[in-house]
């Protein structure tokens, strides 16, 4: 049983070492996204479609930057025209906004190199127009990286545009207006005239991520390490008397804290892999340090009561039983720290002590068992704990 939660463990590891798609439309609703200007986005079996316009419907949960955007697509027609609005430093209060303040990625089967599919619009040319004919789906990949943008369109490079490129003059008034562009930035979809139809299957974000580091890494499996041994040692060696004691019938044996701890650990762990999952927030940092991550969870002053299914039940009656016990739910969560390489710092998320990224939220874990450690010290120094 152990070694199947090892190797489970190890396996999800290696699930997460890659950076997949995380889809920002639901294909139900245009839940998380705002629309503005003339026209309108509806949603018709399971696909983003355009009506109208010139509108723009942009993503109003967080902006985009150093990430990966993908945008699925099909037109009605060649001529259709459409595009990717990228780079806006505020959320647009019209589509007028987006031209000058960002960065369209062109999407028009028509038109001349500077144009047309895969363009910047009248900044950067596409070097290939590869839309496929309409009604067939094409796939759009745009890497934002720093004040870089690459443009991939089904699998291939068609655009490389970087922050000191030389542009051609602007020439029309509906031309945007040149200068920087902000590294991360809000970024919305184009419906441009009541005669194109436009079609959106995906629109979803890659962001790559930053490899546990080993300082990290060695930091964790430190102090995973030590508080096992710590707990092995305390229990080691105690009578079934001393095991047992309970100072008052509502506070817990030693027997009861080591209990706790074993049915805690793949808990928390089981919380943790699910943060894991969710995707990455480069824009936003932790509220707290490490090391007050580990003294708020550790001080026992911070009062809180388990949960039934967390409550100890007695099952586990000798030293030797408690031990094992969590000895082998501690190595299933040491060997998965061997072996993860995701990002842990990259992702924050919401705790009870504020907002921590991942790897802060693991640190729970042994931070847990120290505050248990000190737990059993109290029960060791009470006066009525057994000699022997």
């Amino acid at each position: 049983m152990v070694r199947q939660a090892v190797v489970s463990l190890l396996f999800s590891a290696a699930l997460l070492t890659a950076a997949e798609p995380v889809p920002l439309f639901n294909g139900k609703d245009l839940s998380g996204w705002e629309f503005v200007g003339p026209g309108r986005f509806v949603v018709e079996n399971g696909l983003m479609k355009t009506e109208g316009g010139m509108g723009l419907l942009y993503y109003k949960v967080r902006k985009l930057g150093n990430e990966t955007l993908r945008v699925v697509f099909k037109t009605s027609s060649q001529r259709d025209n459409s595009g990717v609005v990228i780079r806006m430093a505020e959320a647009p209060p019209d589509p007028w906004y987006g031209v000058h303040n960002g960065h369209e990625v062109q999407i028009a089967g028509t038109g001349d190199e500077w144009h047309s599919t895969g363009a910047i619009y009248s900044l950067s040319k596409a070097v290939k127009n590869l839309q496929k004919p309409a009604g067939e789906w094409n796939t759009m990949e745009i890497q934002l990286d720093g004040g870089a943008t690459r443009v991939t369109l089904n699998g291939e490079l068609v655009n490389e545009f970087k922050p000191d490129a030389q542009t051609p003059e602007r020439k029309q008034w509906y031309e945007p207006v040149r200068g920087p562009r902000p590294d991360y930035g809000y970024f919305g979809l184009q419906n441009h005239d009541r005669a194109s139809t436009v079609f959106f299957r995906e629109i979803s974000v890659i962001t790559p991520g930053k490899p546990l580091s080993q300082g990290d890494r060695e930091r964790m499996l430190s102090y995973l390490h030590a508080t096992r041994k710590q707990v092995v040692d305390e229990v080691s060696g105690l009578s079934a008397e001393q095991l047992h004691y309970k100072p008052e019938p509502s506070r817990w044996s030693v027997a009861e804290v080591v209990e706790h701890l074993a049915a805690t650990e793949p808990m928390l762990f089981g919380l943790g892999e699910r943060n894991l999952r969710a995707p990455l927030t480069p824009d936003k940092k932790s509220t707290l340090t490490d090391q007050q991550v580990i003294a708020n969870m550790s001080n026992r002053a911070n009062r809180a009561e388990a949960p039934p299914m967390l409550r100890p039940t007695g099952r586990l009656a000798t030293t030797g039983a408690l031990a094992a016990e969590f000895k082998a739910k501690r190595d299933a969560t040491i060997h998965w720290f061997h072996e993860v390489e995701a990002d842990l710092r990259g992702r924050v998320v919401k705790s009870g002590m504020g907002e921590v990224d991942v790897y802060q939220f693991f640190l729970f874990l042994p931070a847990h068992t120290e505050r248990h450690l000190a737990q059993i010290a109290e029960l060791k120094a009470s006066p009525g704990f057994p000699k022997k």
